[in-house]
């Protein structure tokens, strides 16, 4: 697995010193989130409650409610008589979610295709032109988040709740996925990150016109095309990683350092 860069666990120390004293649960659950998904809190990361605490200036009863929330989103594992930690991102971890997520996401955008009311299309065009917007200024935390609104905006066109709030949960848990991989930095060179961008773009496009033509099964299937679009390059991202962590013996065997 990468490791986040140092200097990272600092970032998220000074969103959550943003904190205002007095605040309430909502508060402590946005700031670990935050701090979560933007992975300044790294996978299988300890969270002291006493630290937590001190930091946002809250008593213990709001920190835990925010920690008993963030576990019902799979962002966090509450383990008995030893606390909390962030949930971890192993191999396997990665891998069955990202089939969960290509399950859920076809069923959405079809779904949506054939139940999206006029106003909700509106919403997804807008959140598509934000997305396009943050592409064009290459605002890369800005892209993931935004992203995150077009899909979130294609979820509430299939009109079912329980469906819904599954999927988003599992595109909460892509926004970590996401940091690890489609960064500026981990392409090979500007013209593969720009490949993939236009890609991106053209495929939100394409879902947009499928969905407000009422067309479910060309929308299923750039739904498909998109999910495996990200982990391809989430494959791509984590074999480079890898690689970079070899070493060659003069024996010739290969040995990875982990």
């Amino acid at each position: 697995m990468p490791r986040v860069k140092k200097g990272a666990e600092a970032a998220g120390e000074k969103a959550v010193q943003k904190i205002t004293k007095g605040g309430s649960s909502e508060f402590a659950y946005r700031a670990l989130r935050d701090a979560i998904v933007s992975l300044a809190l790294e996978p299988g990361s300890d969270l002291e409650e006493a630290v937590i605490v001190a930091k946002l200036g809250l008593s213990r009863t709001p920190v835990r409610e925010a920690l008993v929330r963030l576990a019902g989103e799979g962002l966090v594992q509450l383990l008995p008589n030893r606390g909390a930690r962030v949930a971890p991102m192993g191999w396997n971890d990665i891998r069955e979610h990202l089939e969960a997520f290509d399950v859920a996401q076809r069923l959405v955008t079809r779904w949506a295709a054939i139940r999206r009311e006029d106003s909700q299309i509106e919403v997804v065009k807008r959140e598509c032109d934000a997305f396009k917007r943050a592409a064009g200024h290459r605002l890369a935390d800005e892209m993931l988040d935004l992203n995150w609104n077009f899909h979130a905006a294609i979820a509430q066109c299939c009109n079912n709740r329980v469906v819904a709030d599954f999927y988003l949960q599992l595109l909460t848990g892509n926004l970590r996925i996401s940091r690890l991989a489609m960064t500026y930095k981990a392409y090979s060179s500007e013209e593969a990150y720009l490949a993939h961008v236009g890609n991106i773009l053209r495929e939100h496009d394409e879902m947009v016109e499928a969905i407000e033509r009422s067309d479910p099964d060309r929308a299923e299937e750039l739904a498909r095309s998109h999910a495996n679009l990200a982990r391809k390059r989430v494959s791509e991202t984590l074999i480079q990683s890898l690689t970079e962590k070899m070493e060659v013996n003069l024996g010739g065997k290969r040995e990875v350092v982990f």
